[in-house]
């Protein structure tokens, strides 16, 4: 073959085929561009399917949450009003105590502080309420009975008590308020419709009312609880919803109730707060969300359950959530979430910019690469091919050396020199790396160091603040040990004293039952009940102090014939004004009304108090009590608002004695502290005066004395008082004494829980006499344990026990289901209201203070379990046994003349060395002969008047 022929035949070669770097890198290339592409897509997609689901999670998370916080803010308005209702029925709230219900309410109001509102109205159109500003002062409302058509708006200081007077609203009627003839209406508790609040601040309430009725069936009022809908907008204004979301609550009817963007869900047009329609509002996203949930369900009370939509705003999907939320008793609202898209595109598609970006600079890079790749691979070949085609045109000189596959030698030989210089490439990079990471490490120690310097300061710091905590509060402690250590003294000396009282005067009246004591045992028992009722009266006395001294002590007005309480208190002082002498008379001035409301216990007791230290201090003469009606006096507002026709009473006593010093009238009404004359006669406590006129300015009043040495003492005190109503007084029915169960009834269960064993038998005795299936426990656990066993219908709960108290087992008990349907009475020598109120707050139905009457018990086990009981027929009882009606006679030494004369001085030697005994089994030797005589004595014996006996005797 020619040169030339070979040429033309290698040139036509050429013109036929594809060069191999573009078969090289064009494949290459595609697969690249096809695998990003791919990539990419896939990552849109997958990011908007994300998306979707993040956001479908997001918006079901804040509804749930909402949810939840909804419910446990607006559960406050029916625990709150059940609360008010359970002191409504047991009488611990009473609308005609104003001070002591605006002090209930106003202690109820601080504990809630979703409530700003809550009070009670009457079927009659009385209203008493408080009410919680937004600086935090509770003002005090009332519409009295005498005035409902009008509402005085009170301050109040710290403790609840009414202050000054700032409004009278007229022409007021809390009838015509929609939430009370609602609830009046449904006669059930409601939701009723929101309703501006402009008293002191403007904003939006929900009502909560709870109708009230008597047992009867008949209403008597509706209680009211009051929220702010701004405590709600706080709570979704702190809800974070992606970058941009929105969250907001409206009724059905469109309002709006709380949103997270617009800060108050109304608006003021002319002075007047009206309520905010979403379709109305000054937000595009809120108004436009309304617009499209309206256009798409038509009618908003269409909406049966939760759904998720989305819409376009401004050419941006917009994510949104719709849910029913339907609670308690009329409350039926719309819980919206709107997620914008962009809150999660943005990223994302951002992220896709990045991503395309990269696509392409592979893209780039890869052609790069494949371009150089395909040389770096042809090289060798073309230079195969152009020593072959030297070959093939007859240069023969060329002089290549192919030892098998000459390219790939050469391949191999370039191969292996770059994998060298990678080699010391990577060799020089390890040893760079090395060389950072050591400077990183010692830059970390730096900063660990620094940080832990920072930390020992802050240490530092802390201990200091902490030392100086502990400082203040040791301060603190040692203040309050003061104030604690009287009343932890008089509580602990109240409980121990009455633990064993309870068993001293339980177990007397459960012998006095016995028919087998005889006579002589039976006076016993007597002398031993009234010397313990005396020895509780004196640890009342004391108590009574307390609550006088520590600002407790409350009024308990009731409706009573004064007339028959001057009667008791004649009879009670008479014999013992008779015994010395002395003529007690009471004068009562005409016009005064046979029944007045007032609190009847501490006007007798200041009576009696009175009476009685005139009575003790006079020798001859006579004490006098005289009640008369004043006029023109001036009473301070707060009793105005209360008893709108109040009379005051004047009582006046006077009497004979050898008066009081000057010097000593200071000191006359100090607690504890008795003039000469009192330490003379070695009578008494110090503590009748100073009671009395703290039960006089509670009740309203002022007591004043006056006097003169050697002819006598007047005590003057005025009280005012209300004309009562015949139909309110409560009669008191005869005592009758339980001998046992009436048959045929349920066998019942009765758990006693007492520590002390003494008072534990003396419950189980008794409950076991009268038929009732008896177990017994010693402290709170064991309770527990019985209870959840043997089920008892009722539980006699000491308080004060070892182990676990009555508090925790009684909380434990009401915390399961079961629990509500048994019947719990707390029994306990604690005698403060801090105890009653505290037996309550844990869930006792009732509470007995020891030492108890036995018939107050039954009662109360009658009053919860509906128990009939047999009662003693009265005539059957041995006349001995029966309060003795014969008159007393005055003993003189003409009586004991007409005795034998070894009988009186038997007597006379009894007395003397106190044997009461000894000086009633003498008595029954002459009860059948001289009955009048034997019934003076055995007065005397009973009231430990032994003096009276031997002074008598010549």
């Amino acid at each position: 073959m020619s040169q030339t022929s070979a040429t033309t035949f290698l040139s036509n070669r050429s013109q036929k085929k594809v060069s191999l770097r573009l078969i090289l890198v064009l494949p290459f290339v595609l697969q690249i561009f096809a695998a990003v592409g791919l990539t990419g897509w896939l990552s849109l997609r997958n990011g908007q399917k994300a998306v979707n689901q993040v956001a479908s999670q997001l918006r079901s998370e804040i509804t749930a949450r909402i949810e939840q916080q909804l419910k446990t803010y607006l559960d406050t308005g029916p625990r709150v009003t059940q609360l008010n209702a359970n002191a409504l029925r047991l009488g611990y709230l009473n609308p005609d105590e104003v001070t002591n219900a605006h002090r209930y309410f106003w202690e109820q109001i601080q504990a809630f502080n979703f409530v700003t509102n809550m009070g009670f109205a009457t079927k009659t159109g009385e209203f008493i309420a408080v009410e919680r500003q937004i600086d935090g002062q509770v003002l005090l409302k009332i519409a009295p009975k005498e005035h409902r058509h009008e509402l005085y708006l009170y301050e109040s200081d710290s403790k609840g008590n009414q202050t000054k007077l700032l409004q009278v609203t007229p022409n007021y009627n809390i009838l015509s308020r929609s939430w009370y003839k609602d609830s009046v209406r449904l006669g059930k508790p409601i939701w009723d419709e929101i309703f501006p609040l402009v008293t002191g601040q403007k904003t939006l309430s929900l009502p909560y009312a709870h109708p009230v009725y008597e047992e009867n069936g008949e209403l008597r009022g509706v209680l009211i609880a009051n929220f702010i809908l701004s405590f709600i907008s706080d709570f979704l204004h702190s809800l974070k919803i992606g970058r941009s979301g929105q969250t907001f609550i409206m009724e059905r009817s469109g309002f709006l109730v709380a949103s997270s963007t617009v800060k108050e869900p109304f608006i003021i047009s002319n002075g007047k707060m009206e309520r905010l329609n979403t379709l109305d509002s000054e937000d595009d996203l809120i108004r436009l969300t309304a617009e499209h949930l309206k256009e798409k369900f038509g009618n908003l009370n269409q909406i049966s359950s939760a759904n998720q939509l989305d819409f376009s705003l401004g050419g941006q999907r917009q994510f949104v959530q719709i849910m029913p939320f339907q609670y308690n008793n009329g409350l039926d609202w719309l819980i919206v979430v709107v997620v914008p898209e962009s809150d999660f595109m943005d990223q994302i598609n951002a992220n896709t910019h990045i991503t395309i970006l990269l696509c392409f600079g592979a893209l780039a890079l890869a052609t790069i690469l494949g371009i150089l790749t395909a040389r770096w691979i042809t090289l060798p070949i073309l230079h195969l091919r152009d020593a072959s085609r030297a070959i093939a045109t007859g240069e023969l000189d060329k002089n290549v050396q192919v030892k098998g596959i000459e390219e790939l030698e050469v391949l191999g030989e370039y191969f292996n020199k770059m994998a060298q210089q990678l080699r010391e490439s990577f060799t020089i990079l390890e040893k760079t790396n090395a060389d950072l990471e050591q400077r990183v490490e010692e830059r970390t120690s730096e900063l660990k160091e620094s940080e832990t310097k920072l930390r020992e300061q802050a240490q530092k710091l802390e201990l200091r603040v902490e030392e100086r905590t502990v400082e203040l509060k040791e301060a603190k402690d040692i203040a309050e040990v003061a104030n604690r250590a009287k009343s932890e003294f008089l509580a602990n000396m109240s409980h121990e004293l009455r633990t064993p009282l309870n068993a001293i005067l339980g177990f007397t009246q459960m012998m006095s039952r016995d028919s087998s004591v005889n006579q002589v045992q039976q006076a016993n028992l007597g002398i031993i009940a009234r010397s313990g009722e005396h020895l509780l009266s004196l640890i009342n006395a004391i108590l009574e102090m307390t609550k006088i001294e520590s600002g407790r002590l409350t009024l308990h007005e009731n409706t009573f014939e004064l007339q028959h309480i001057l009667n008791e208190i004649q009879q009670i002082l008479q014999l013992k004004a008779s015994s010395k002498q002395l003529q007690l008379s009471f004068e009562k001035a005409n016009g005064i009304p046979q029944y007045i409301k007032a609190d009847e216990v501490k006007l007798r007791q200041v009576l009696i108090n009175l009476l009685d230290n005139a009575i003790k201090f006079t020798r001859t003469g006579c004490v006098t009590l005289r009640i008369k009606q004043m006029e023109n006096l001036q009473i301070t507002s707060q009793q105005s608002s209360a008893h709108s026709q109040q009379l005051t009473l004047l009582f006046e006593i006077q009497d004979t004695g050898p008066g009081i010093a000057p010097d000593e009238l200071e000191i006359l009404f100090k607690p504890f502290v008795q003039t000469q004359t009192g330490r003379n006669s070695q009578k008494g406590t110090g503590l009748g005066l100073a009671i009395s006129q703290n039960f006089v300015q509670l009740m309203g009043g002022k007591i004043t004395v006056s006097t003169q040495l050697g002819k006598g003492t007047t005590f003057k005190f005025n009280i005012p008082i209300s004309q009562g109503d015949a139909a309110n007084v409560q009669v008191k029915p005869p005592i009758q004494r339980v001998i046992g169960l009436v048959p045929g009834q349920p066998l019942y269960r009765i758990l006693v829980v007492e520590d002390q064993w003494e008072n534990r038998l003396l419950l189980v005795k008794l409950l076991t006499q009268l038929g009732f299936e008896v177990c017994e426990a010693v402290n709170g656990q064991e309770a527990v344990d019985l209870w959840e066993s043997w089920e008892p219908h009722l539980v006699l709960m000491d308080l004060r026990m070892p182990v676990m108290d009555g508090y925790e087992a009684t909380k434990q008990i009401r915390a399961k289901l079961k629990g509500e349907a048994t019947v719990i009475i707390a029994l306990t020598a604690n005698a403060f209201d801090e105890d009653r109120k505290g037996a309550f707050s844990v869930g006792c139905n009732d509470f007995l203070s020891k030492p108890f009457q036995e018939g107050a018990l039954f009662e109360k086990i009658a009053q919860y379990l509906g128990v009939i009981y047999v009662y003693e027929d009265r005539e059957q009882v041995p006349a001995s046994l029966l309060h003795e009606q014969t008159s007393l006679v005055e003993l003189t030494a003409e009586t004991w003349k007409e005795m034998p004369a070894e009988w009186v001085a038997a007597l006379r030697q009894a007395a003397m060395e106190l044997d009461g005994e000894l000086v009633l089994e003498l008595v029954e030797q002459i009860r059948e002969s001289n009955t009048a005589l034997a019934a003076t004595i055995a007065h005397l014996a009973n009231s430990f008047r032994f003096d009276k006996i031997t002074d008598s005797i010549c």
